[in-house]
């Protein structure tokens, strides 16, 4: 038998969904876990997430890559007052997101 101690600070809650997803690599999956894990105004950086979990910014940009092509990560675009993109916006969703459909175009 197993049984799991009380936590009682210091956790995340994930959808079980999500933690049983077959369908992305287990590094991934280890990258996911870990944007998950951070505060809901933690900005991401490739350097520090490199750092932190032992590899290159290669790794980061390519398991980001898998879980943008996932649904786990959707981006955004933003742009200035004359309509330009300026930078890319990524949004980390907890399960995978379908992206919104633009209108007038199929």
């Amino acid at each position: 038998m197993i049984r799991r101690e009380r936590r009682k600070s210091n956790f995340s809650q994930i959808p079980n969904s999500t933690l049983r997803d077959v369908n992305i690599s287990n590094s991934a999956f280890r990258l996911l876990m870990y944007m998950l894990s951070m505060s809901d105004d933690w900005i991401f950086r490739n350097s520090k997430i490199a750092k932190d979990l032992g590899h290159n910014a290669r790794w980061v940009s390519n398991n980001i890559s898998e879980l943008e092509k996932a649904g786990y990560i959707t981006r955004n675009r933003v742009r200035n007052k004359r309509g330009q993109i300026i930078e890319w916006e990524r949004i980390l969703h907890e399960s995978p997101h379908v992206a919104k459909e633009t209108s007038g175009k199929r």
